[in-house]
């Protein structure tokens, strides 16, 4: 399918700037020296979503999205650690003071027992 609707690659091609692709090979590599890293989806979905507060514009940060993976990468080795050390007949303590909340909020998620 068409990258832009109503486009279609040739006459997009026929637009392009004489050198264009030239040119932004050359600032590529002058702003990426060694490449752009790979960041990962999440990170991509995290930058993106952070993004969304400050309006239509989004002027994406490579720093920022490597920046997300390092969380991501953070929060993935803390969830295996938690996971690793509970056992399958685990019990998880309620806070009656949360519960009386949850219940007068009128909502009621699932804890384990």
């Amino acid at each position: 399918f068409p990258p832009l609707p109503g486009a279609r690659f040739p006459r997009l091609r026929r637009r392009r700037a004489p050198g264009g692709v030239k040119r932004a090979r050359a600032g590529q590599k002058k702003d990426f020296p060694a490449g752009i890293p790979e960041c990962g989806t999440d990170a991509l979905r995290f930058a993106l979503c952070s993004y969304t507060s400050q309006g239509r514009d989004i002027n994406l940060n490579v720093l920022r999205v490597e920046g997300y993976r390092h969380f991501c990468n953070k929060m993935w080795n803390a969830t295996k650690f938690v996971l690793s050390y509970l056992t399958p007949d685990a019990a998880f303590a309620t806070n009656p003071g949360l519960e009386a909340a949850r219940a007068a909020a009128g909502c009621r998620l699932p804890v384990a027992e």
